[in-house]
């Protein structure tokens, strides 16, 4: 008998999650397979559908568990009077972090190829957010909240939070997609593209282009510490 067998359940779908996950950002899900994956911790295919119900719900969990950790690394951005800033400071934290997992990023918005496409977390309409999971309703609801502070702050016109995050996201993601298909380089010219696009966002929502400036300012200007991605 194999020691993963002993294992207790829960420490056996870790074990296989975690490798799912280094499966992932090493070749992208489409690298995986069942025997390989489960022969990485000693356990029997069995396993995977034992605790994930098969490779679907492996997917489904790994979406899942990246919307969280997405949602933590965002959330853990401190706050301050400035709530533009405060935002521009978590848009660049959404970008740092899906830079440094850009396999798992891809596959959270099913844009894995055709067959992953529906693994997509959510979905973000004039009608407001579908989620697939509460992770992925808690990585939208960091982004709608810190909206929410900087329209009740005044800066910018009377506005639903939920459609003006949408916007910043839309922006942001785009980003990310042509930074990770190496659009722009490799020497960061894709934020001499996205800075004045931000401020310009902000400009249309109805902040002045001075107050947005110096808020994007503070934010690069700060030399606060790096979050530890996770």
């Amino acid at each position: 008998m194999d020691d993963s067998a002993r294992l207790p359940e829960q420490d056996q779908r870790a074990r296989l999650l975690a490798a799912a996950l280094r499966t992932v950002e090493d070749s992208g899900p489409e690298a995986l397979r069942a025997r390989a994956l489960t022969a990485q911790v000693g356990a029997s295919t069995q396993a995977l559908y034992t605790h994930f119900g098969g490779m679907p719900g492996l997917l489904e969990t790994l979406v899942a568990d990246g919307f969280s950790r997405f949602a933590r690394y965002v959330a853990q951005v401190p706050e301050s009077e400035d709530p533009v800033a405060d935002f521009y400071a978590k848009g660049r934290a959404f970008g740092t972090w899906a830079l440094a997992h850009p396999r798992l990023y891809q596959l959270m918005f099913g844009l894995s190829g055709d067959e992953l496409r529906r693994h997509a977390g959510l979905e973000m309409t004039v009608t407001g957010p579908t989620a697939n999971s509460p992770e992925a309703q808690s990585a939208v609801n960091v982004l709608v909240r810190s909206m929410t502070r900087v329209e009740q702050s005044g800066r910018i016109d009377p506005v639903d939070p939920l459609l003006a995050a949408g916007q910043l996201l839309s922006a942001t993601h785009g980003y990310v997609l042509l930074e990770i298909a190496g659009v722009f380089g490799s020497d960061g010219d894709g934020l001499g593209i996205m800075r004045p696009l931000a401020v310009n966002l902000m400009v249309g929502l109805g902040d002045s282009r001075t107050a947005a400036t110096d808020s994007l300012r503070k934010v690069e200007a700060s030399d606060a510490p790096l979050l530890g991605l996770s």
